[in-house]
């Protein structure tokens, strides 16, 4: 009896989805759905709230992403009849809300509990073959040991609407980092920053300018690397962070020139200090010439502008010395040097007790 009745007051849950495709349709029954006989259009499965995570996993992997857009979805523990389900159903939401929170829950982690650090890949002085500089790569672990590289951590902040957070966060936590290395030479590191992020939270630039200062760090050894993952809108504040950051001593540099990022457009509006020619035309532009074609010219407008050249993702000898001979200053890759946990010829800085 007394079970009965607490059933009464804790009908089950049940997630009921309005698939938006054949495909979707199929892989909900897959994962134990069947049709709501009030409405066979709708598919439910009864879960029990220790399940839903791992059902919206499943989620995750078999529907697809145009699937999750195009699907509709309500937990309820309404009678599964068409007078209420029509009425759960005025305040549905896409599936894909729910599972991109599942899927980048370990990205909340990261941000919660601060879980990045970076690490460090050179960049080479083409004719000298020196170190001149590193690259911060950020990266994260969860408590589970698990590793995330700096592209999923872009994709997830993306996908969430965290770019300003984590942004924030990567830049406090490296500059941190860099303080701990010895910094009598006063190295020189390239910094990743999302550029919407700073265009809608300049002041994080003035924090980063005193954290610098209170770690001993000059402003000269930061460059501040404008990467192409969110587009360079005309937010009407990107030239007055792009004032704020030469005018604290900072370096500029505008990253994967090439693909998304035009040469015509953003160098001569942003005048950065490097220019960082993208990886897919510098791979392999010593045997196709159609690259070798996109590169001169890419050089010939720099040198004109007197704007320094890097180019990324130099992994043979052959690449390496058709960008040396044709006046790249600057190169990093595999072929050059591996990313490590610390920066190359970097000590750490001693502490006195």
């Amino acid at each position: 009896m007394f079970v009965q009745i607490q059933n009464q007051f804790n009908p089950s849950l049940n997630l009921v989805v309005q698939p938006g495709d054949r495909e979707t349709h199929l892989a909900l029954y897959q994962l134990g759905f069947q049709k709501v006989a009030a409405l066979p259009q709708l598919l439910y499965r009864a879960v029990s709230e220790f399940e839903l995570s791992a059902l919206f996993v499943g989620l995750c992997q078999r529907v697809s992403e145009i699937g999750q857009a195009m699907s509709r979805y309500v937990l309820t523990r309404s009678p599964l009849d068409a007078q209420h389900l029509l009425h759960e159903f005025l305040k549905a939401q896409p599936l894909h809300q729910m599972t991109k929170l599942v899927k980048h829950a370990w990205f909340f982690q990261v941000l919660a509990k601060q879980q990045l650090f970076f690490n460090y890949q050179p960049i080479f002085d083409l004719d000298s073959r020196r170190v001149v500089a590193h690259e911060c790569l950020a990266r994260a672990r969860n408590a589970q040991g698990q590793q995330f590289n700096g592209q999923q951590l872009i994709d997830a902040a993306l996908s969430m609407n965290l770019t300003r957070e984590f942004d924030n966060l990567a830049r406090s936590i490296c500059l941190t980092a860099l303080a701990e290395w010895n910094q009598s030479d006063r190295p020189i590191f390239f910094i990743n920053v999302l550029p919407n992020a700073i265009a809608h939270n300049p002041e994080s630039l003035e924090q980063n300018f005193q954290q610098i200062l209170d770690l001993g760090l000059h402003p000269g050894q930061i460059v501040f690397e404008l990467t192409e993952v969110e587009a360079l809108t005309h937010h009407p504040n990107l030239h007055k962070v792009i004032h704020q950051i030469r005018a604290n001593g900072f370096g500029l540099a505008l990253d994967d020139l090439g693909s998304n990022v035009a040469l015509d457009h953003y160098c001569t509006e942003l005048r950065p200090d490097v220019i960082k020619l993208d990886r897919r035309i510098v791979h392999g532009c010593s045997r196709y010439e159609m690259k070798q074609v996109m590169v001169k010219s890419f050089v010939q407008a720099a040198q004109e502008l007197e704007i320094t050249v890097l180019a990324e993702g130099l992994e043979t000898l052959e690449d390496i010395e058709f960008c040396r001979s044709i006046g790249v200053n600057l190169g990093q890759g595999f072929g050059l040097g591996m990313p490590g946990q610390t920066p190359i010829g970097a000590t750490p800085e001693k502490v006195v007790c």
